[in-house]
């Protein structure tokens, strides 16, 4: 490197420092779990979908990107099932219709979120709350 650049103290790393792991899971949907994390303009959903569920198809006013972390799974966009693997990342625009069935392998998915969902934040304050 180019830059000198000073290393963060430990302090300062337990203050900006979160590992999603830690975060304490809060349920999305009957067989969907997720540890939520979130800033001011944006949202991040840690989930794990079990196998042969499904997530229900619904609208919100939020863009949101999914991407497929483990497992396989079905999306749901406006009516038609796209197949998705590890690696595989689709777009939900704002108002559209969308939703996921898995396959026979629990899956686990990062979803995010703009703007931020206080929904999911509420679901995250009362998940940390339950622990």
């Amino acid at each position: 490197m180019s830059e000198q650049f000073q290393r963060a103290s430990r302090e300062e790393r337990d203050q900006t420092i979160t590992a999603y792991s830690s975060v304490p899971m809060a349920q999305l949907a009957e067989g969907a779990h997720s540890h939520i994390l979130t800033g001011e303009k944006m949202t991040l959903s840690f989930a794990h979908l079990q196998a042969g569920s499904y997530f229900p198809v619904h609208t919100h006013p939020y863009e949101q990107m999914m991407v497929v972390l483990k497992g396989e799974l079905d999306a749901v966009l406006e009516g038609k099932l796209y197949k998705m693997s590890p690696g595989d990342v689709i777009f939900f625009p704002e108002g559209s219709q969308h939703g996921a069935q898995m396959r026979d392998v629990d899956c686990e998915i990062l979803d995010v979120f703009t703007p931020a969902r206080p929904d999911y934040i509420d679901k995250m304050r009362r998940a940390r709350a339950a622990t």
